[in-house]
């Protein structure tokens, strides 16, 4: 008999600090989602694909709150409440993107051979 695989339920998490003014910053944590939290974004994503006739995916009907959309269920502030979207969406582009690829490499959310960008 071969040894157990040993797999971890305890959620990975980042802290990052957030500059919120010159000289003032925050701590934050973008947390790996939970199985709930991942199929919610899951369904998110698909209800914005665009289909062909076939059933092929051929693009995204709606852009809006892409990246805060993955941010608001994986963000947290330092008090552990999560930070709400509404929040995130007044964060400038620059920000949303540097936090949406460290999210969605700690949940693994590109496959092999999937561009990151």
């Amino acid at each position: 008999m071969s040894d157990p695989i040993k797999i971890s339920v305890i959620r990975k998490s980042q802290p990052v600090s957030l500059e919120v003014s010159e000289g003032e910053e925050i701590l934050i944590y973008i947390k790996e989602m939970t199985g709930a939290q991942r199929d919610d974004y899951f369904n998110r994503m698909a209800a914005r694909t665009k289909l062909d006739e076939k059933g092929e995916i051929v693009g995204v009907k709606d852009y809006k709150g892409l990246y805060s959309g993955l941010l608001s269920l994986c963000t947290y502030a330092a008090d552990g409440k999560p930070v709400p979207e509404k929040e995130i969406q007044d964060w400038p582009d620059t920000a949303q993107k540097q936090l949406f690829e460290l999210a969605r490499d700690l949940n693994n959310l590109v496959r092999e051979g999937d561009s990151k960008n």
